[in-house]
């Protein structure tokens, strides 16, 4: 009974926002119901690449996690599920793109297609610089709503060890061009900032990544339907791990 109420929770959270007309009417709800619709896109998925593939390799990486939210009596993190590849088209440049399957459940397709460029190398405790512009999709399939949202990101990353490990900081940046919000309300906010610390194990043929994130960093997450759980009522924590193929 609780995996059935968790579904149908997950799928009222991320998706049911979208469709026009299915927010209850009152401006709190909806602004709530905006907060919780860019919450949820903009978190369900870790950063898909912090270093470049090696050149003509292929990786292929499942995630699961999301923000923590309260649900029965309890706080866990939202259980988003996406899967990604990542071509290296030189060991400076990979390319790459990503599938979220929660909402891919829910008849609604969402995809991030972008590029991951380093730009310096680590030198002892100087980390290495890498950057990704993507383009984040969204198609509601039930009534051919489209959405598409920019996406810049930065990262800092340190190897350790005789393996290999990595520990990296992360700040993806997205950018809402649009007059209104999937509430219909005014867009009042076109850049949403994503904060997030990882790790990841590296392993001959796998890869095991950690990654705590703090979304929507200085936006109010009140009213808040949900319970989020972020900094003094704003953004929201989220945690996700990850698992690497490497080929």
């Amino acid at each position: 009974l609780r995996l059935a109420s968790l579904a149908q929770l997950v799928e009222q959270l991320t998706l049911n926002q979208w469709v026009a007309g299915s927010s209850p009417a009152g401006s709190t709800m909806r602004t709530s119901l905006g907060i919780i619709f860019l919450l949820c896109v903009a978190s369900c998925a870790p950063t898909r690449f912090v270093e470049p593939v090696p050149e003509g390799h292929v990786n292929l990486t499942a995630s699961l996690g999301g923000p923590f939210f309260d649900f029965v009596g309890t706080t866990i993190p939202m259980p988003l599920t996406s899967v990604a590849a990542g071509y290296g088209y030189s060991d400076k440049l990979t390319l790459f793109g990503g599938l979220h399957i929660t909402s891919l459940m829910f008849d609604d397709l969402q995809l991030d297609l972008g590029a991951l460029q380093e730009l310096t190398e680590q030198d002892r405790l100087i980390p290495a610089i890498s950057v990704s512009p993507v383009a984040n999709l969204f198609l509601a399939m039930r009534d051919g709503s489209f959405r598409i949202w920019p996406e810049a990101d930065i990262n800092f990353y340190w190897h350790y060890g005789s393996f290999g490990n990595l520990i990296y900081v992360t700040s993806s940046n997205w950018f809402d061009l649009t007059s209104a919000r999937a509430d219909n309300e005014p867009q009042t906010r076109h850049w949403i900032s994503n904060i997030g610390v990882g790790h990841r194990f590296e392993g001959e043929n796998w890869q095991y990544t950690t990654e705590i994130k703090y979304l929507e960093a200085g936006i109010a997450n009140t009213p808040n339907a949900v319970g989020y759980h972020g900094i003094d009522g704003n953004g929201a924590f989220g945690i996700y791990l990850g698992l690497t193929r490497k080929f």
